[in-house]
């Protein structure tokens, strides 16, 4: 495995250690909670539109947790904000995943310090309200460990005072994988019916990874890399409907990651048997 600290976001990390030395716990800030291999507390903040709740999470070397699709196997983080009062939750936001090859498919997921975002606006905008949430994991090594956290915060309506706060929500949002540019995407996706070929180009590539979501009846096999250049990779992936329903005009969500470089892509599958790329 890699050492703690080698996934970390670079901004992340730097805003979480100046916001650690300087700045202690308070109403928008609760307190770091700690079961077995992994630490994590609740962080609130706004802007001058919405709120959110940040989770920062740190585990010891070795170990790891899960992004929103876990690749082969994995335990997806799961949470539960049904006990909140006078908050509406939106979409989590996830960081960009990385690619781990564990010999039986792969995982996504991350490692050492990482966070998620929940953006959220009050129900009743004048009033205030509380966050309460329970968060699962999966925290695995050589065996995987379920844990909970269950952290509240009161919510204070008003102008925002947090400016400390919403510097590590925007650190940890930054995180996420970003729109495809000429700098990295793929540039085709297609199906010969038995293998996904994905066309991935950028500058300076050095060892693009693919992290791609199925279909609810289709299976995804590990990616490897078939061709590459300097500014274009060939990367194909087994892939089959287990209904032998067909892949081919489908839409598909990717995270590529290039390094320290990832983007979030949707793409059409085409007809390799037809456009020959």
């Amino acid at each position: 495995m890699y050492p703690m600290w080698s996934f970390v976001h670079a901004p992340l990390l730097a805003f979480f250690v100046a916001f650690t030395a300087v700045f202690p716990a308070h109403a928008e800030t609760g307190p770091w909670i700690k079961h077995n291999v992994i630490e994590a507390r609740l962080v609130l903040a706004r802007d001058a539109k919405q709120h959110f709740a940040g989770v920062e999470i740190i585990m010891q070397p070795g170990w790891h947790t899960y992004w929103r699709y876990t690749g082969a196997s994995g335990i997806p983080p799961s949470f539960d904000f049904s006990a909140s009062q006078n908050i509406k939750t939106q979409t989590p936001v996830f960081p960009a995943p990385y690619f781990f090859d564990d010999g039986a498919g792969g995982f996504f997921g991350y490692e050492g310090l990482t966070g998620f975002v929940v953006p959220f606006v009050l129900e009743n905008a004048g009033e205030g309200g509380q966050v309460s949430l329970n968060l699962e994991l999966g925290v695995c090594r050589e065996v995987c460990l379920p844990v909970e956290f269950s952290f509240e915060l009161p919510v204070v309506p008003g102008p925002h005072k947090t400016p400390e706060e919403l510097d590590t929500i925007r650190a940890m949002m930054g995180a996420k994988a970003g729109a495809p540019t000429a700098e990295l995407a793929i540039d085709t996706l297609s199906y010969d019916g038995a293998v996904l070929q994905f066309v991935v180009v950028g500058t300076n590539l050095e060892n693009p990874q693919i992290m791609a979501i199925p279909g609810p009846n289709d299976v995804f096999g590990a990616p490897h890399i078939s061709a590459r250049h300097p500014s274009s990779f060939l990367i194909e992936m087994p892939a089959w409907s287990v209904l032998d329903q067909t892949m081919i005009g489908r839409m598909v969500e990717v995270v590529v990651r290039d390094g320290d470089r990832a983007v979030f892509q949707k793409i059409q599958i085409g007809d390799h048997r037809v456009s020959g790329k």
